[in-house]
Parts: structure tokens; C-alpha cells; sequence
């Protein structure tokens, strides 16, 4: 196998899987060359895996649900932050949720909110 096919491969693989048990799976054939994947020589596949979960990891930060309600929001960033939620985040992408409930909550996370939101 070529590097250019290889190259081509990467390219096309643009779908990044929808949930981080997707991820995980997709990331397992992608190393094991499993299917369209066998086409990739080993490089190929290391950029493939960074590029998809590149991908996945700015979709799940973009397309992340912050509750609306202030308790549940609460309780769900304390979850994501010790990481009894979602344990497998990077912390670079866990800091990018936690930001987003900052960004509609304010800032400092569930322990100032109540202060914040006057209650």
C-alpha cells in the first residue's frame, strides 16, 4: 500500500461516530484495520484516530445538553467535573463542557450559581 492511498483514506473518513461508546469502538477497528480501515498502513491509522476524535470531540462539545434546570445542572457538572460522568474525556474537552455551563450559569461552577441566581 501506498502512502498516497493511505492519505486518501484519512481524507475520506470525514463521520465521526455519535456517542463516546462509538468512538471507542470506531478507534479499536481503525487500529485493528478492521474493514475499510485495512487499506491504512500504521501512520495512516494514527492520524485517522486523531482526526476522528478531533471531530468527535468538538461535535460533542458543540452539541452538548446543559439542563435547564439549575439543580439538574448542578448535579451534572459536579458528575462531568469528578468524572463519574463521561470518565473518558480529555480534559481539555471536559473543560470546554464545564465552560459551557459556566457560560450560561456563570462562572465558578454549582457552588456559586445559587448566589449568582440570587437564591
Amino acid at each position: 500500500m501506498s502512502k498516497t492511498s493511505g492519505s486518501h483514506a484519512v481524507k475520506e473518513f470525514t463521520k465521526a461516530p455519535l456517542t463516546e461508546e462509538g468512538l471507542t469502538e470506531t478507534v479499536q477497528r481503525i487500529t485493528a484495520g478492521v474493514d475499510e480501515f485495512s487499506v491504512l498502513n500504521h501512520a495512516a491509522r494514527v492520524a485517522l484516530i486523531a482526526k476522528v476524535t478531533e471531530q468527535w470531540q468538538q461535535d460533542f462539545i458543540v452539541n452538548f445538553h446543559i439542563p435547564a434546570d439549575l439543580a439538574k445542572a448542578g448535579e451534572e457538572y459536579a458528575a462531568i467535573e469528578q468524572g463519574d460522568k463521561y470518565p473518558s474525556l480529555s480534559d481539555s474537552v471536559r473543560e470546554a463542557v464545564l465552560q459551557r455551563f459556566d457560560d450560561r450559569y456563570g462562572d465558578g461552577g454549582p457552588r456559586l450559581w445559587s448566589a449568582l441566581n440570587g437564591k
